[in-house]
């Protein structure tokens, strides 16, 4: 199974920047998603922002491992040379995961992600 690099993780605040200064946002009601494409195919980085706003610690870190799990299944679907940046919206932790999925799915779709077979 595939998993998530430390490699591929978007990490520091540096990082987190670079991407929000020059990023096309997508949005749904649950998720915020933003695109840095890149001329380099092998460079695939992914990371998740969370506000306090979204509730209580627990809350907060179910969500972000359901939007990393989401991501570890489905990335072999995308195309190289990316850097992605996930922030839930709020009522997000409520959802399910299959409501999440297809929100982050159909983001991904829109923002040209996801290979054309």
């Amino acid at each position: 199974m595939p998993r998530i690099l430390k490699s591929e993780r978007l990490k520091q605040s540096k990082d987190f920047k670079a991407v929000f200064q020059q990023c096309r946002k997508l949005e749904d009601r649950s998720l915020a998603f933003y695109v840095q494409f890149s001329e380099d195919a092998g460079l695939r980085k992914f990371g998740v922002s969370l506000s306090r706003a979204l509730g209580k610690a627990y809350l907060r870190n179910r969500l972000k491992r359901r939007l990393r799990e989401i991501y570890r299944v489905e990335k072999e679907k995308f195309r190289g040379g990316y850097q992605v940046i996930l922030i839930p919206r709020r009522g997000s932790a409520a959802r399910t995961f299959d409501e999440l999925k297809t929100s982050f799915l159909g983001l991904a779709t829109r923002a040209g992600l996801l290979r054309m077979r």
